[in-house]
């Protein structure tokens, strides 16, 4: 069977999935995770790294939607509080609100929650996983990348700020 008529069956059959348990949670996130620590050792232009960042993807994609109660005991919060990060849109749910949260958004809320405690912020996860995620958005833009990659390379112009100024007509 070719990937994508395989990956086309696990997805239609995700419709009569039962949710998953937090063992079985925890030990496809953990697989994922090294998934993605192996991937970013290598070098973003290989084709090994874009391999396994897939690999990782089909293996969050091949758990059953989460349980509340499970992304509750996963995050450290109560259910009241995964319930209001739904609400607000943080996390998602996968097929409609009692079928359970998307596995792929709860991985990475995860993650955003483990190093910002590691950090020690605490306080306000809500606020500042938004902001995490909002920074990884325009991080992944391919115009920003290019350019910050110029930067490194010391292909920019320099500029004098005054000069800029007088250039635009915007100097006093």
């Amino acid at each position: 069977m070719s990937y994508a008529a395989d990956k086309a069956k696990r997805r239609t059959s995700r419709k009569h999935r039962r949710r998953s348990s937090r063992a079985e949670v925890e030990r496809v996130l953990s697989r994922a995770g090294t998934l993605e620590r192996i991937a970013g050792r290598i070098s973003e232009d290989d084709q090994s790294r874009i391999e396994l960042l897939r690999v990782s993807r089909d293996v969050l994609d091949d758990l059953d939607p989460v349980p509340v109660s499970v992304a509750a005991s996963l995050l450290g919060v109560s259910e009241p509080t995964v319930r209001s990060w739904t609400r607000r849109g943080l996390l998602i749910y996968a097929d409609g609100q009692d079928s359970g949260l998307d596995v792929r958004r709860l991985y990475e809320v995860i993650a955003l929650v483990r190093e910002l405690r590691a950090a020690g912020q605490v306080h306000d996860l809500l606020n500042k996983v938004w902001q995490r995620l909002a920074d990884s958005a325009v991080l992944e833009r391919s115009d920003l990348r290019d350019s910050l990659a110029q930067m490194r390379r010391g292909d920019g112009i320099p500029t004098d700020i005054d000069d800029l100024e007088r250039e635009l007509g915007t100097a006093d």
